[in-house]
Order: C-alpha cells, then structure tokens, then sequence
C-alpha cells in the first residue's frame, strides 16, 4: 500500500504517514528526534578494523553542545514553520524499531546518533524550510574518545551492503530501496547515499550526506517528494556548515 500525502497551503506535499519520515530521519523538528531506532548490535570487527591510525589522528577535541550550537549554520530569515538550532539528549530509545535489515539499521542509528557510545556525544539538530520545498535538517553529534571515527566506520560498514528495508507505519508499510552515490569531497570523510520509497504522488525520496570532520559527524537530509522539490540539499550550504565546525575545532 503506498503512502498518503495531503498537500501544504503552499502547494508542496507533506507526509501524513509521519512514522515513515521518521525512519529515514525527516519530517520532524531537531528538539523532537526523528529517528527512534534501537541500538544496533555492537560493531562488527570488520569496522573496527577499518579504522586506520591516520583516521585516528585526524580526530579533534570533542565540541560541547553549546559549542555546536554556536557552529550551527545562521538562519536569516525565518518563517511560520523555522525551526531553531536544539539540542538533543543523547538518549537511544529502547524500542525496536523494527527496520528489516540490521545493516539499514545500522547505517541509520550511526548517521542519526542513535546510537551507544560512551561517553555519550553531544548532538543538535536543525530543520531547514525552503518556500515549496518539503526541506532538509541536519544533525550535528560531536564525541570523544575518538568515538567519531569508529561511528563514521559504522556509517560505511552499514552502506556497503544496505539495499533495502521495510519497517512499519502507522498506515503501511514504509519500503526503503538505497542508492549509493559518489563520496563528495567533504571533511576528513564523506558518503552520500539515496532512500527512495513508493507513494500515491510519486517516490519519496531521501538524500543523505554524511560528513566527518574531526570529533563531528555531519548529516544533512534533504526531502524531495514527487519531483516537486529540490533533489539536493545546497552544496553551498553543507560547505559552509563543514568550514564552521573546523573553526570551532582549531
């Protein structure tokens, strides 16, 4: 059965099957997490061992929340539905979220920071909204310990062989097919990959970009529904975004 959508005053499609969005981490406000995964099992050994001694070196001090909150990218202007920069509590939910395949859910937890980690990184987040776009958000999770470098090898491990999961919602079934795209040249590392799921006005479609840098790992979604949005978050806009969190680290 496919997804339901009603549309915006505006014009632009907005979700009615909120839990589906909330799987693939879009649709809710940075203060309210849109991802209620569950643990993911422990890293495999395979991670671990990607993780090289350089990487190590490249991690930089950890950023407090406060710290990322004032690296957050500026909002200008505001309208009715601006959401402003939040922190998030690092907390995982100890529901099982039910994503079919554990290496979606793996992908998923690390790239939203819903995943275990001691100590427990600080997060924010941040919603994005363009006029007659559904639009974007990001999430910013900085660690310790070198805890960055070992949840970005979890990023990759979970991508290398994520195709597709479904998982429940409230009425039917969200089905996530991956795509893989080019790793843009972005931070210390970077992976850039598409979740495209079947509705009544055409595939949803998700794109993810997500960015080490130092202690942080950046993700960027940006929503596009139908072919009524814009595809990409703005490059220019993720650019800006990674360049700050660097200043913050020097």
């Amino acid at each position: 059965m496919p997804i339901r959508f009603t549309l915006r005053a505006s014009g632009g499609p907005a979700l009615v099957a909120v839990a589906a969005l909330a799987v693939v981490g879009c649709g809710a406000g940075p203060g309210k997490p849109a991802s209620e995964l569950a643990p993911p099992e422990p890293a495999s050994a395979s991670a671990s061992a990607s993780v090289s001694p350089s990487a190590l070196a490249s991690a930089s001090r950890p950023l407090t929340a406060e710290q990322l909150v004032s690296a957050a990218l500026p909002q200008e202007s505001p309208d009715e539905d601006w959401h402003p920069v939040s922190v998030r509590e690092p907390q995982v939910s100890d529901r099982d979220y039910q994503v079919s395949d554990p290496a979606c859910r793996q992908l998923l937890a690390a790239a939203h920071a819903r995943r275990p980690s001691q100590p427990a990184p600080a997060v924010v987040g941040q919603t994005f909204n363009w006029e007659d776009d559904n639009g974007g958000a990001s999430t910013l999770a900085s660690y310790g310990n070198s805890g960055a470098v070992a949840v970005f090898a979890e990023v990759r491990e979970g991508l290398s062989t994520c195709r597709y999961y479904e998982s429940p919602a409230p009425t039917t079934t969200y089905k996530g097919t991956v795509t893989v795209g080019p790793a843009p040249r972005l931070g210390d590392e970077a992976v850039q990959f598409e979740i495209t799921a079947p509705t009544e006005v055409g595939p949803h479609i998700t794109q993810y970009t997500v960015v080490r840098t130092g202690s942080v790992i950046a993700t960027f979604t940006k929503l596009s529904v139908g072919g009524r949005d814009i595809r990409a978050f703005p490059p220019a806009m993720i650019a800006q975004q990674i360049s700050l969190l660097q200043q913050a680290q020097s």
